[in-house]
């Protein structure tokens, strides 16, 4: 095999191997962030969710501590939300979140599990 050859096979594994990885990454945490997606909690899911605690459903921290070394799957439960305890809890009654915000949210009460003090985590 000739040299350009090699060189154009092995340019080709590399693409193929980069499109073939899910590249999955959520948004960084800024104040608009934080500003944006707690004014989606407040709006969107205050009515059932507390943070610590249950209320007409169950708390909001232990639903994320289930996604922390998959916030992968916490982005498509978001995006399809299915019952996952229905014999405990009511189906979740939200339109589903477009990618977008399935990622910001995830992103917001991902870091809110590490940073419990800040202002923005509901109560």
């Amino acid at each position: 095999m000739g040299v350009r050859l090699k060189v154009i096979a092995v340019v080709f594994a590399l693409s193929s191997a980069l499109f073939a990885l899910d590249l999955f990454t959520l948004p960084a945490v800024t104040p608009e962030l934080k500003k944006e997606a707690g004014e989606f909690f407040q709006n969107e899911c205050k009515g059932c969710h507390r943070w610590a605690r249950k209320f007409a459903a169950p708390p909001m921290k232990e639903n994320v501590q289930q996604y922390v070394e998959r916030p992968e799957e916490m982005v498509q439960y978001l995006m399809h939300p299915t019952p996952r305890h229905p014999d405990v809890w009511p189906a979740m009654e939200i339109t589903p979140l477009t990618e977008n915000q399935a990622k910001m949210m995830t992103a917001w009460l991902m870091y809110l599990l590490k940073n419990e003090d800040d202002p923005t985590r509901p109560k």
